[in-house]
């Protein structure tokens, strides 16, 4: 049986396994991916179970990104649905189906971390603060309190137990000094969750919180699930939480198919709430479950397993190898030998010279190796500041994946800079960067003599620039590119005034070139993949708030980054170009790279010290078995174990005396208890970067090189209009601004779901719902223009009349489309119905708007909101798509295709057609390909006027 094909014995237990739990102890490199996704396939495949009742959960859209990946590959069939998710994508999707059974809306918004802070922040008078709102800095607390609200809900800590404990203590004689300050938390814990209800919002801990909430309350609603999901798997459960084990325990039962996958000595997210003990009680929950253990490691050489099994023996006896007696001595398939070092230098700076030298050495001596096969550790990211600049020198490309610092990307702060100028013109900060934006090409000598200008007449830079005729002695071009600036800042600050801040961004990047010369930098994927991450906090604030201005989200933004916000990054790892990788361990957890350098391993440093908590949750009331002994060391020797076994190869452990300050830095424990003792201080060195031959690097493709495995229609079709808009669109992903028609289309869309599958719920419900009215079989007209209401997307229409024009022109459509149909409503089989369609070894992703059924089959209904051609003809390659998942996937007989204009309420129709669906299918396959070649040549022509590239793009037809 294929699916089984070159799994080890342990390997091929854990997937064949039947009934009853399993645990699957995992080490490092074992594959248990691999486990993962074969069990999958192989339930699938033996038909002990459906592909949709298998759940699998995980903690990384990533993670799960990759598994759906891999079952797609292994299944040789198509299949309906399959539910791998994160815990919190699962806890979504199901509150989205059940919120309204208890009482909660199931439209609700879930709100990032910004806007949580912004909701916090905005609404701090009505939370009664003292000791947490000092009077200096109001905000100071704002982000620590919401980390507090986090850790509650990852112990399903609900603040009627919060507020519950603290009453308790004011009536402790011995407790009355902690009183206030909780009392004073747990309150603002309550208004907290008071104010997400009044604003129709959850956050991710509520998508787990009130997902088991909502299980314990509506009996029927789990039985429901517990008969759908009748095998359940965990990936990393070693980093689950309370709350979520509960929910996995609730789900599980009775029959208890679960199988977990977990490794205790690479449990290192104690500070997000993950609970080690969790692995102990499940053999307490489970005590019949059956264990196995995955030792056979196919990453790493035997003498770095060694070293790290040595190591990881000084957390005894608080590992599952002492308490559950089984062997965890991970044993390589590999030949030949490892090299590992330890690196000692007499300064920070030499380290990094010494890591460089060897990086350079292990690449001049193997050709064959890549710059993506090198990795520096760090234990924080401000740790990467000492090796960054000595990469930089010797052109060695890298890159830099931390988890924080968006703010202080170079693309943001120039993007940054010039939304502050708009805000206030005097900000001379802001202008400098702004005259040293690289695409201006203005010569630096100019720049110094406009800025001593400024100095000498006591002027800000824009009063120098908007009279810049009277400074002397600057080049010709410096007039002319200093007065296009200035009028870009006069006509956007007149925009400002009526247009939002996402909108002023958008305008900003495409009028400035700022965009257009990104793109074509050697770092456009990086840089773009930055911006739209800031793009997402704009969003957030226009999400917010009603007065979307510049002024506003800039107020906004500053007060965040004083109150200590960095902003988050969410790195791509399989994207990019070769580069050497710098990473904390914690983003390095589940990587793998041919030579790992793990640097700074001095006292303080690595192992680092204990930190608290900001707010910490009282002992009382956690719920999790607290951990016993040194936890914080236990969890470091961990981390650094992560850190040991990332590495196939080579293993280099680095270290130096003089880091500034008065003393010199002690070595790390680690290093002793490494065996790594009493090294000899190696000479720092100098390298003479004047001297030496510079390396040669080819110029790196602005696009990403991971391309897509799977894909969709409009992927498609955007490649056939032209390679180069699908490389801006779906490689580089490049913001575009939104479009009336879109919110108008989407609000349709959504409103048409609401009524059939209220249609449908009239026809096929027959009890009454929960507070006792029975639903009608048929929706009035009078619903279907509130559920429109109610969908109504507010955003990006030009201006107040242009929304009341839109507004209007779908409730008309929306009418008659009533009166046409209310006779001979359409009998829905599907709504939204999602699919996985394999064509060839490729797969296709879609989502069919609607299927009717048919005496002799079906008919594919997809909706649209443009005017109906006039040549009553439209492309029929997705519903042909459509046709072909129809029939290949559900298994169902295509009859009719239809395209439905919504505004005409005219459908154009066609019978099915087995020699177009054919050749529709050949026509996908060799886009696909096509895009797997990485063949983006740009085909300019008429399509270029409403290409949303267009101002940027070098290729456009004039």
């Amino acid at each position: 049986m294929e699916i089984l094909a070159k799994l080890n014995q342990e390997q091929k237990q854990a997937v064949i396994h039947k009934n009853g739990p399993l645990l699957i102890v995992a080490g490092a490199g074992t594959g248990k991916t691999t486990v993962i996704t074969r069990r999958i396939a192989y339930l699938i495949e033996e038909k002990i179970v459906k592909p949709e009742e298998i759940l699998a959960l995980t903690f990384t859209e990533k993670a799960a990104g990759e598994m759906a990946e891999r079952v797609d590959g292994l299944l040789p069939l198509g299949y309906v649905d399959l539910w791998i998710s994160t815990f919190h994508g699962f806890g979504e999707r199901i509150l989205k189906d059940h919120a309204l059974d208890v009482g909660l809306s199931n439209d609700f918004k879930l709100l990032s971390d910004t806007e949580q802070w912004l909701l916090v922040k905005e609404h701090l008078e009505e939370f009664d603060l003292d000791y947490y709102r000092p009077k200096g800095n109001p905000t100071k607390f704002v982000q620590g309190l919401i980390a507090h609200f986090s850790r509650l809900k990852d112990e399903d800590i609900t603040p009627a137990e919060y507020v519950a404990y603290a009453q308790k203590l004011k009536l402790d004689t011995d407790q009355t000094d902690s009183f206030s300050r909780i009392y004073e938390v747990a309150t603002a814990y309550a208004k907290y969750q008071q104010l997400l209800r009044e604003h129709n919002a959850f956050d991710f801990g509520d998508l787990i919180v009130e997902t088991v909430h909502l299980l314990k309350q509506r009996p029927h609603i789990l039985q429901k699930l517990r008969q759908q999901f009748q095998y359940i798997l965990v990936d990393e459960f070693q980093d689950t939480n309370y709350a979520q084990y509960d929910l996995i325990k609730l789900l599980a039962a009775p029959h208890n198919n679960l199988t977990v996958v977990a490794d205790d000595d690479q449990s290192i997210y104690s500070f997000r709430g993950a609970a080690m003990s969790n692995i102990l009680i499940f053999k307490k929950d489970y005590p019949n479950s059956k264990e196995i253990s995955l030792t056979q490691n196919y990453r790493s050489q035997q003498a770095i397993l060694d070293l790290a099994y040595d190591f990881i023996q000084h957390n005894n006896p608080n590992r599952l190898e002492e308490t559950l007696k089984i062997d965890k001595h991970l044993q390589s398939n590999k030949t030949g030998q490892a090299l590992i070092e330890h690196l000692h230098a007499q300064s920070l700076e030499g380290e990094a010279q010494l890591v460089l030298d060897k990086i350079l050495a292990l690449k001049q001596k193997n050709k064959k190796l890549s710059w993506n096969d090198f990795a520096i550790l760090v234990r924080a990211n401000d740790q990467a500041n000492t090796f960054i600049p000595y990469l930089e020198r010797t052109e060695i490309p890298y890159q830099f994946l931390a988890s924080r610092g968006l703010f202080t990307k170079a693309v943001i702060l120039d993007l940054l800079a010039f939304l502050r100028l708009l805000d206030n013109y005097h900000e001379s900060r802001s202008f400098y960067r702004l005259l040293n934006f690289a695409h201006w090409h203005l010569p630096p000598a100019d720049v110094i003599n406009i800025i001593n200008w400024a100095h000498k007449k006591t002027q800000s830079l824009f009063e120098v620039c908007r009279n810049l005729q009277l400074v002397p002695n600057l080049h010709k071009n410096t007039y002319q590119t200093i007065a296009s600036i200035m009028s870009l800042i006069d006509k956007l600050s007149l925009e400002t005034r009526f247009k939002t801040i996402g909108e002023i961004t958008l305008r900003f990047l495409e009028m400035s070139g700022y965009l257009k010369w990104l793109t074509q930098n050697k770092k456009a994927a990086e840089n773009i993949l930055y911006l739209n991450q800031f793009y997402k906090y704009i969003i957030a604030f226009e999400r917010a708030h009603e007065e979307k201005t510049t002024h506003n989200f800039v107020y906004e933004l500053n007060s965040m980054i004083d109150a200590g916000e960095e902003g988050q990054l969410q790195p791509d790892f399989t994207e990019g170009p070769e580069a050497v990788k710098i990473m904390t361990v914690h983003a390095a957890k589940g990587l793998e790279f041919a030579y790992v350098f793990v640097v700074n391993l001095v006292d303080k440093r690595f192992p680092s010290i204990a930190r608290k908590e900001a707010i910490p949750i009282p002992d009382e009331i956690v719920k999790d078995v607290l951990p016993q002994g040194d936890w914080h060391l236990e969890e470091e020797r961990r981390l650094f174990y992560v850190a040991m076994t990332r590495a196939k190869n080579g293993l280099f452990l680095t270290s130096g005396e003089d880091y500034g300050g008065a003393r010199k830095k002690k070595p790390s424990r680690f290093l002793q208890e490494t065996g790594f003792v009493n090294t000899a201080p190696a000479p720092s060195g100098q390298i003479l970067f004047g001297n030496e031959k510079k390396l040669s690097l080819a110029q790196i493709k602005a696009e990403a090189k991971h391309l897509p495995q799977i894909f969709s229609f409009t992927q498609l079709k955007a490649y056939e209009t032209c390679p180069w808009q699908y490389r801006f669109a779906f490689l580089l992903k490049v913001p575009t601004p939104s479009k009336p028609s879109f919110s108008f289309g989407k609000t349709i869309h959504n409103t048409l779901y609401e009524f059939f599958r209220r249609l449908q719920e009239g026809e096929t419900n027959q009890q009454a719902p929960l507070f006792g009215k029975k639903a009608q079989k048929t929706p009035t007209q009078a619903e279907l223009l509130k559920i429109y209401q109610e969908k109504w997307i507010d955003e990006w229409y030009l201006s107040k009349k242009n929304r009341e024009e839109y507004f209007k022109k779908g409730e008309e459509a929306l009418k008659k489309f009533y009166d046409l149909n209310q006779q001979n409503w359409p009998k829905v089989l599907y709504l939204e119905k999602k699919f996985n369609l394999k064509i060839g070894k490729y797969t296709i992703k879609g989502a069919i708007d609607r299927l009717d059924q048919l005496a002799e089959g079906v008919e594919i209904v997809d909706y649209k909101t443009g005017n109906f051609p006039k040549t009553g003809k439209k492309d029929q390659e997705q519903l042909y798509l459509y046709a072909l998942a129809v029939k290949e996937v559900l298994q169902l007989t295509p009859e009719k295709l239809s395209y439905y204009f919504i505004e005409e309420n005219q459908p154009l129709t066609e019978e099915f057609n087995l020699a177009k669906m054919e050749k529709v299918q050949t026509w996908a396959l060799n886009l696909i390909e096509k895009i797997l070649q990485g063949n983006f040549k740009p085909t300019p022509g008429f399509h270029c006027r409403y290409c949303d590239f267009k101002e940027i793009c070098e290729f456009r037809a004039k």
